[in-house]
């Protein structure tokens, strides 16, 4: 008799460990990122610092809701407790601002001039750029005359020092930003991150995903239009009458001379950013900023606890963080920044030292306040006697000056006026009437 043969189906070996396979895993999560958001928003917060830093000042800071806010929120906090302040610090490498008349030279910590320094080549005058180009050329073809013939030399990029001078605009208010295309960009982004949040509205009449963009896009813009901005980003006095020299150090390019006419910015104050900053923050202000710090908190445990439709938040997010980014990295024009001004004239040689002479016998005093910056050593016997030179026709064009002045008696001796740079000048700019 034959033994009994029992059928019995193979069926698959179960996954004895219980953990789901990579693929379905990472398909999973790009399908439906449940805590990413959350982590993201804690990433950023500088690159969010540093838009709200080229765009505030004015009543509406249009800075998108993206990653990092809460990690932000957390600096505000810090801010409304403690002596942090809000506008970055400057990070865009060495600037020197000179007060021509004296010489005096401060480090610059300001977001304002570091960015309207660094930001120079976008926005220099046409004629700057060809007398740059002409330099250039000028030092190539003298290159190739002291080589062999025949021999090949690259056009250089960089030779001698080219001087910017511009004046402040007499009708545009210094500390009143232009709105450019960059400033509009940002109302255009939040207004495309609402349309994408209506998207599971209609399809699924999931309003979570809209509500949470509306919150984080209101609490951004109400950050960023705190009047203590426009303090802070413009912590000087107005109505210089001092020029003012901007460059980098020994060995720049570049360097920008202010002509003072009483309607600019004292950027001697500016440069030292917020020390020189006119009064504390208000009270008013860090409740409103721990408020608002407390708020994003909530926002973020919100969004953590979310699970539908979690691949929304993260492409809003993700589209805010784009802009912001390429907020901070556009090149500006300074009238962006509240610093207008107008072309008047360069000033460019091959060599660094003509280039300060030509400066010196234009403008008396200004060459002669770089001199030290560029030439910190001891001269030659030929460039002494051409800045001694030129020291005495200074002395000479301001002593006929003052004697023409003397000549004129006037009717009656008018009140004497303080210093324009005094402190005492600067609280008659508070008077009405």
């Amino acid at each position: 008799m034959p033994p009994n043969t029992f059928d019995f189906p193979i069926a698959p070996r179960a996954n004895s460990t219980g953990h789901t396979p990579p693929g379905e895993a990472f398909k999973d999560q790009w399908t439906h990122p449940t805590d990413v958001f959350s982590v993201l928003l804690l990433l950023g917060g500088d690159v969010v610092n540093k838009a709200l830093g080229q765009l505030s000042g004015g009543r509406l800071t249009p800075v998108t809701f993206s990653f990092g806010w809460v990690s932000y929120a957390i600096t505000t906090l810090l801010a409304s407790v403690g002596d942090t302040k809000l506008m970055p610090r400057d990070s865009e490498g060495s600037c020197l601002v000179i007060t021509a008349k004296n010489g005096y030279t401060r480090t610059n910590s300001s977001w304002v001039i570091a960015r309207m320094l660094r930001d120079h080549d976008s926005w220099m005058h046409p004629r700057v750029k060809s007398r740059l180009e002409w330099m250039i050329d000028e030092r190539h073809h003298y290159l190739q005359r002291k080589a062999k013939p025949g021999t090949k030399i690259p056009r250089p990029g960089q030779t001698g020092l080219c001087i910017s001078i511009y004046e402040p605009s007499k009708t545009v208010p210094a500390g009143k930003p232009r709105h450019d295309v960059t400033y509009w960009s940002g109302v255009f982004v939040a207004a495309c991150q609402l349309l994408l949040a209506t998207a599971p509205l209609i399809r699924e009449h999931d309003w979570s995903i809209l509500v949470i963009t509306v919150c984080g896009t209101v609490l951004a813009l109400g950050t960023g239009s705190l009047p203590e901005w426009a303090i802070e980003k413009w912590a000087c006095r107005r109505g210089s009458h001092n020029s003012y020299i901007l460059t980098s150090g020994n060995g720049a390019q570049h360097a920008i001379l202010i002509l003072g006419n009483g309607k600019g910015l004292n950027l001697e104050d500016l440069a030292v950013g917020s020390q020189m900053q006119p009064r504390p923050s208000s009270t008013h202000t860090r409740f409103i900023l721990a408020v608002i710090s407390i708020m994003w908190i909530g926002l973020l445990v919100s969004a953590a606890g979310m699970t539908e439709n979690t691949s929304y938040l993260l492409a809003i997010g993700g589209i805010g963080m784009i802009h912001n980014v390429v907020v901070v990295g556009l090149r500006r024009d300074p009238s962006t920044l509240g610093i207008h001004l107008e072309y008047r004239d360069v000033v460019g040689e091959m060599t660094v030292m003509d280039a300060l002479l030509d400066l010196e016998a234009k403008y008396p005093q200004v060459g002669a306040s770089l001199l030290p910056i560029f030439f910190p050593g001891q001269l030659r016997l030929d460039e002494t006697s051409k800045w001694e030179a030129l020291r005495q026709r200074g002395e000479q064009q301001a002593e006929q000056a003052t004697s023409s002045e003397g000549q004129q008696e006037p009717a009656q001796e008018p009140a004497q006026d303080p210093a324009p740079e005094s402190w005492e000048a600067h609280a008659k700019t508070f008077e009405t009437g």
